[in-house]
């Protein structure tokens, strides 16, 4: 017998391939920030600590400061005193030299007239005219004395202005100095100040006294010029009537 054919299988058409729907994104109801990689940082010395520390390094200068103007300012009122009263004992020695100066000449004076006035007693035996030259030789010599005794009051009397100014000036300059100094910043201003405010106080202080002496000099002479001439007006007469 032959077997009954088998039944032919029909083919079956391939299935297309269809790509699955991507999912939608999901928002989230809050937003998400990446966080920042954190960077060790080396310990900072606490705020108090280096405040306090500021403070002290602060009054410690202030204190350093205030000390080293107190010093200064006590040193420049020593020196402008030390200053004046040099000026003033340099004044007080050239104003005695001065005086016995002065006081010299009129001894001088003194002698010649009263060796004139034996001369002239003298002379008066021999007549009047011998009398009328005493008088007019006494009374010059009263001129001569009142003349010198002005002189040197007037000049003595500029002299104590000058020193008086002086004194003032110096005074003022030691008080304006002192004053800068406690405004100083540095201790290089401060050293300079220093200096300069030594510097000028001697310069006028040797400007002064050589001003002061030659004043002195000068008044010394013109207080005793009226004596000086009546001397010789003494002498002459002397001479004459010998």
């Amino acid at each position: 017998m032959v077997p009954p054919a088998e039944p032919e299988q029909a083919e079956i058409p391939p299935v297309p391939f269809v790509a699955a729907p991507k999912p939608a994104p999901v928002e989230l109801p809050f937003k998400t920030e990446t966080a920042a990689a954190v960077i060790p940082t080396p310990p900072v010395e606490p705020v108090v600590e280096v405040a306090e520390t500021a403070v002290e390094t602060s009054t410690v200068m202030a204190e350093e400061t205030t000390a080293a103007v107190e010093t200064v300012t006590a040193q420049v009122e020593e020196k402008t005193m030390d200053v004046t009263n040099e000026a003033t004992a340099t004044a007080q020695n050239t104003a005695n030299k001065a005086q016995n100066f002065a006081q010299d000449a009129a001894n001088k004076a003194q002698a010649v007239s009263t060796e004139f006035n034996e001369k002239a007693k003298a002379a008066m035996e021999k007549g009047a005219k011998g009398f009328e030259e005493m008088n007019e030789m006494a009374k010059g010599n009263i001129e001569a004395m009142v003349e010198a005794s002005r002189i040197a009051a007037k000049g003595l009397e500029t002299l104590g202005q000058e020193m008086a100014d002086f004194g003032r000036k110096s005074f003022e300059h030691a008080t304006s100095t002192a004053k800068t100094l406690a405004t100083v910043k540095s201790p290089a201003e401060f050293m300079k100040l220093q200096s300069d405010f030594v510097r000028q106080s001697f310069d006028s202080f040797v400007a002064e006294a050589s001003k002061t002496t030659e004043m002195m000099i000068k008044l010394a002479g013109d207080a005793a010029q009226p004596i000086s001439n009546r001397v010789a007006v003494a002498a002459d007469k002397v001479k004459t009537t010998a």
